[in-house]
């Protein structure tokens, strides 16, 4: 059983709650990996999945991830042969912003019977998020049949939203652990 944190666009694994999540979870006893992905503020698709496949991913993992790192977590489910344990995605979202930076992204449509075949996932979304519109979080979940978790007035879902914590989303976490398949 083990975790892996995916930061987001112009983010760092140091960054938001990611490294404060990481120590809670090893303090659990859970095995947890935060990589920081190349190139951050001008990422490509390809970069980031290369070096996530560096991180031990079986069936026994659950992914966790910010932002962009939701689309890399929807890519890396495409990818896969076997479902994982779960995806926790936090301002998840699926339509191409126009920011294009993070163009590359979205280059192809998104396979959403593959990814929702291969993790069991959880999107937590904020109804003011100044980036992602509720209603795109919403759209998402139900194309991935994933369990929507709504917050209220916590923007983005990062650093300011907790003082660098979440607990709500390690207690998801812990739970899904503890899950016997």
């Amino acid at each position: 059983m083990n975790v892996v944190i995916f930061h987001g666009w112009g983010s760092t694994s140091g960054d938001n709650w990611f490294s404060w999540l990481r120590g809670e979870l090893e303090k659990s006893g859970i095995q947890t990996e935060c990589p920081d992905m190349p190139d951050p503020h001008y990422p490509t698709e390809e970069g980031w999945i290369l070096s996530a496949l560096k991180c031990r991913i079986e069936e026994d993992t659950i992914l966790v991830g910010h932002s962009l790192g939701c689309l890399l977590i929807m890519r890396l489910l495409e990818l896969r042969k076997n479902p994982i344990k779960a995806a926790f995605m936090v301002a998840a979202f699926d339509m191409n912003p126009g920011i294009p930076e993070i163009s590359d992204f979205f280059t192809k449509p998104f396979r959403y019977n593959k990814i929702a075949a291969n993790a069991n996932i959880y999107i937590l979304n904020s109804d003011n998020d100044p980036y992602i519109p509720f209603r795109v979080a919403d759209s998402l979940a139900q194309k991935l049949s994933a369990r929507l978790i709504a917050y209220h007035n916590l923007g983005h879902l990062s650093a300011g939203t907790g003082e660098g914590r979440f607990p709500e989303l390690l207690s998801m976490v812990l739970d899904e652990a503890d899950k016997k398949d």
